[in-house]
């Protein structure tokens, strides 16, 4: 609700030469303007061989790139100060995890969302850049295959950011698009940086987590991108005439850019044109290029297998450096069954009457209970084997059944049995025995009854 007010006073801002933010009268002419055409910037281009000034092109795109630095941050501080001065700094409380969801057109952004927000346990409903922007005048724009201004964008997200629960994270879906969006993306990470160093001794540093910033693009070529909007299209199309005709069903919103080839070809153009700007962002955040040309289901496991929980991407640096000595559990049976071979080619060089032993062991006592119990996939061995108090030895038994495809496990417990009593005294003499319970495990077999095997 608060977004949506905040973005009523701005589209007002056009009508009125002089507007109000946060409660002070400023002159339009000092605001970054909210509804221009697209400001037309190139990407660096590299300098070709045949070029007769080399370090001239150097130096133009040296300072092309300075240029848009300044105005992002120039259009970004402004942005910032009118959120502080609405909302006040001590209420200033962003989630911690941020996706920023980009694709080409048709390139099954809404499709796939859900399917994100579930794989990073996000309960925030995703901020659509498209949903913000539906004030007549963005919309004649969009309809036009143009750009809204950036300073206008990046104030309504940070609106929108605020809006939400921060306690979980949040997706973004369609930010950033330009050079000046990437470069005010970074100087927001580097906002929330500095307010938790700020923040970090005081009991407001909970209020200020360490950003985690994840950007995400899905990516299909311009003739798959055509080819789709133009049948999504045509099935809207096909669908509101069934829904007139029978008065049943609701009527669903047509977008002009389905219907218009040419549009079309002009969206996935400014797409292309941007593409630059967001591989920027892979030097500095975890960035995932999903190819999104196959099936539904197909780039769903694609989706799901790159946003899986990464303690490097997630933990703060210090947490990391804390237990990342400690092995992942995928990871360390890596080299296990190498390690397990030189063991046991070990104990036949060095040591074969123990390995003898061991084996004599296993014959006798382990697998006469495992072929008793061979369906259950389970059984307990329960010795008071001496053998078993050598640590070697025991170790020797382990590596043998492993080998073998068993999961062995091994405990040592007391048992005290009363052998005399004094009866003068009450004094009670105990026996201790030691008991070694091996547990052993291995594939179970199922048995089908005999009347459904005839079924």
């Amino acid at each position: 609700m608060a977004t949506r007010k905040v973005l009523s006073q701005l589209v007002r801002l056009n009508s009125s030469a002089v507007v109000r933010v946060a409660g002070r009268s400023i002159p339009r002419t000092r605001l970054y303007t909210t509804f221009t055409l697209p400001r037309q910037l190139s990407l660096p281009q590299r300098a070709s061989n045949s070029s007769p000034h080399p370090d001239i092109t150097h130096d133009t795109t040296e300072s092309t790139r300075a240029a848009e630095i300044k105005d992002a941050k120039l259009i970004f501080n402004q942005a910032w100060k009118n959120i502080v001065d609405h909302y006040g700094i001590e209420n200033i409380h962003l989630p911690r995890e941020f996706i920023f969801l980009m694709g080409a057109p048709g390139s099954g952004k809404g499709t796939h969302t859900p399917s994100i927000l579930r794989a990073r346990g996000i309960t925030n409903p995703p901020i659509s850049v498209s949903q913000l922007l539906q004030a007549p005048e963005c919309k004649e724009l969009i309809n036009q295959g143009q750009m809204i201004s950036d300073r206008y964008v990046i104030e309504m997200i940070l609106h929108a950011m605020l809006d939400c629960d921060p306690t979980v994270g949040v997706l973004v879906d369609g930010f950033p698009r330009t050079d000046i969006q990437v470069e005010a993306l970074k100087l927001l990470h580097d906002r929330m940086t500095e307010l938790r160093r700020e923040f970090w001794n005081t009991d407001r540093r909970d209020q200020y987590p360490r950003p985690v910033f994840r950007i995400c693009v899905l990516y299909v070529d311009e003739e798959i991108s055509v080819q789709r909007q133009l049948a999504r299209g045509r099935m809207i199309r096909e669908h509101n005439v069934e829904v007139k005709k029978t008065g049943q069903g609701v009527i669903w919103d047509e977008r002009v850019t389905d219907n218009d080839e040419t549009l079309i070809r002009e969206r996935y153009s400014i797409f292309k044109a941007h593409y630059g700007s967001l591989l920027k962002l892979s030097k500095m955040f975890p960035f995932h290029l999903i190819n999104a040309t196959g099936s539904i289901k197909e780039v769903l496991q694609i989706i799901l297998k790159e946003f899986e929980y990464q303690s490097s991407l997630e933990l703060d640096s210090d947490t990391f450096d804390s237990i990342s000595h400690i092995p992942v559990a995928t990871q360390i049976g890596i080299h296990a069954r190498q390690d397990l071979i030189s063991r046991l080619e070990h104990y036949q060089d060095t040591e074969p009457e123990t390995l003898q032993k061991a084996i004599r062991f296993i014959d006798e006592s382990v697998i006469p209970k495992v072929n008793r119990h061979a369906i259950c996939g389970h059984v307990n061995v329960r010795t008071e084997d001496p053998q078993l108090g050598d640590d070697h030895f025991a170790a020797i038994v382990m590596d043998v059944l492993s080998e073998r495809g068993y999961h062995v496990s091994m405990d040592k417990r007391m048992h005290h049995v009363p052998f005399r009593v004094d009866l003068k005294t009450g004094k009670i003499e105990l026996d201790t025995h030691l008991i070694y319970l091996l547990t052993v495990e291995y594939p179970k077999h199922y048995i089908r009854p005999l009347e459904q095997k005839f079924k």
